[in-house]
């Protein structure tokens, strides 16, 4: 019996190397432009959840100093301060250009228009439609933050989800058939001695 457990682990063993090896040779053989190209396509991707992760926090300080009573230009000010990531660099960057001559207005629509980010393309649109229009800004950015946060919360339960199902991969074939092996054996000891 224990000799069916070695042989049962070193086969689990065998089917790993080989699958590893098949991946390597994959991976050369589709050469190194398209695995440029895939390694691009998933920075490319962790950006934009990296984006989705700073904006609440960015939303949420520009909320709070236009609800005590600053402009918008010392609230964009205040929150590129305190921030730090993709989403502070892009109103940096804007708040520079307003600092050379451009209007606040006109910036963040080119910033709605060419931002890569559409979280950020949605805030400077509604910032620029509240600026136009004169409506409260604090009001629609607090249903701005509550909306991101849902959309965070559910992409978060997703991956949640998809990391459970991997998980129970090796509970199902590699933990479940060594306790179920481990179970027997005592039984199968006790079989085979009664016939002797």
């Amino acid at each position: 019996m224990i000799a069916t457990l070695l042989l049962v682990v070193a086969a689990f063993l065998t089917i790993g190397m080989f699958l590893n090896q098949r991946q390597t040779e994959l991976s050369q053989r589709i050469g190194f432009r398209r695995v440029f190209r895939y390694s691009i396509h998933r920075q490319k991707r962790f950006d934009a959840t990296k984006v989705l992760l700073e904006i609440p926090d960015f939303a949420s300080i520009l909320w709070f100093a236009l609800s005590a009573g600053e402009s918008l230009d010392s609230a964009l000010r205040i929150a590129t301060s305190r921030g730090n990531g993709y989403v502070a660099t892009e109103f940096q960057q804007l708040l520079a250009k307003v600092d050379h001559g451009s209007l606040l207005q006109h910036e963040l629509e080119n910033l709605a228009l060419e931002s890569k980010a559409e979280q950020i393309r949605e805030l400077a649109t509604k910032l620029a439609v509240a600026l136009v229009n004169g409506t409260p800004m604090a009001a629609l950015l607090g249903d701005f933050v509550l909306s991101v946060n849902s959309t965070l919360r559910a992409i978060l339960l997703a991956k949640a989800g998809k990391n459970e199902t991997k998980m129970m991969i090796p509970l199902v074939f590699v933990i479940l058939p060594v306790t179920v092996m481990f179970a027997m054996f005592p039984s199968l000891v006790l079989i085979q001695q009664s016939f002797i």
